[in-house]
């Protein structure tokens, strides 16, 4: 029977130190992001620089994506809760208000000229802002979470959009999952949260494993979504 559990612990144990190295740019990142004496460019280009680094904005003109970086960076600074207490409700609510400050400012979705779906650039800006509360969205992390639901019998509630369903199940299985994670030695890694996104791109990735890909590096960059 497939155990989740230690497949965490084999996780933590053979390729996190991998993990914490494709995501080398996060705790500069967030440091930038918290810091408002610096100057503003600097803060929208490490911004901008992150963002593009996972993909979530490809192929925005640079107009936008400084404005959306702008934006982000007004969200940071202006009062907000301090910690959203890895509450499912207080997530979804200041996603949803940083969502509806992005969305305006994504260029159309190329050839079909829609509006862009912004669900995983709105779920990064977020963490940026809440990087011990909030879980990332990501097409590799929803196909993996998806069937570690149905393993684990997890469910989200109903009549939710996305990213309520994703976080709500998200969250179920991360407390779940936290006393092995608790407990693991991380070797100085800071973002517990990030060991469980870490795992389910692992589990998501639409490729098989090879048998040297212990000793390779893994590849855990986001897929935008």
């Amino acid at each position: 029977m497939l155990d989740v559990e230690t497949l965490i612990e084999e996780f933590i144990q053979t390729r996190l130190r991998s993990f914490e190295k494709d995501t080398a740019p996060d705790g500069r990142t967030v440091s930038v992001v918290a810091n408002k004496d610096l100057e503003s460019r600097t803060r929208e280009d490490q911004v901008r620089a992150w963002l593009g680094y996972y993909k979530v904005i490809l192929f925005f003109p640079p107009d936008r994506s400084r404005a959306i970086a702008h934006e982000i960076l007004q969200f940071a600074d202006e009062p907000r809760p301090a910690t959203l207490d890895q509450c499912h409700a207080q997530i979804v609510r200041e996603y949803d208000r940083l969502r509806s400050r992005i969305q305006p400012l994504a260029p159309p979705a190329p050839r079909s000229n829609r509006r862009r779906e912004v669900t995983s650039l709105t779920s990064k800006a977020l963490w940026l802002c809440y990087p011990h509360d909030v879980p990332i969205f990501d097409d590799y992390a929803l196909r993996a979470l998806q069937v570690v639901s149905r393993i684990c019998r997890i469910y989200p509630r109903p009549d939710q959009e996305a990213y309520g369903s994703f976080v709500d199940v998200w969250l179920q299985f991360y407390n779940r999952i936290r006393p092995i994670i608790d407990k693991s030695d991380l070797q100085g890694y800071q973002y517990k949260m990030r060991v469980l996104d870490g795992f389910l791109w692992y589990l998501g990735k639409p490729e098989f494993d090879v048998a040297a890909a212990q000793s390779q590096q893994i590849g855990f960059q986001h897929h935008a979504s």
